[in-house]
């Protein structure tokens, strides 16, 4: 496992569709792009506590559009199809 800090939240808007990029830097100084296109989730422990849900805090992420993101970051998240 490579320990990484996060070092930036971006709320990306490209088209119709918005997602979360993370970017995380490696002690090492390698740079790691996460996107997140998911930002709800629904799920269950055990058939009685019920379904459960966890959202994503967009509130601390930085609203951006595509076209704005750094060079390498874009073409990061192309080479994913995003």
């Amino acid at each position: 496992m490579i320990r990484a800090e996060i070092e930036h939240v971006y709320l990306v808007k490209k088209g119709g569709r918005s997602f979360i990029v993370e970017l995380h830097r490696a002690p090492n100084g390698r740079l790691f792009v996460v996107p997140i296109e998911v930002l709800k989730h629904v799920y269950t422990i055990d058939e009685e506590s019920g379904p459960k849900e966890w959202e994503y805090k967009v509130e601390e992420a930085e609203e951006i559009d595509y076209m704005q993101l750094p060079r390498e970051v874009r073409a990061a998240l192309s080479r994913v199809g995003l």
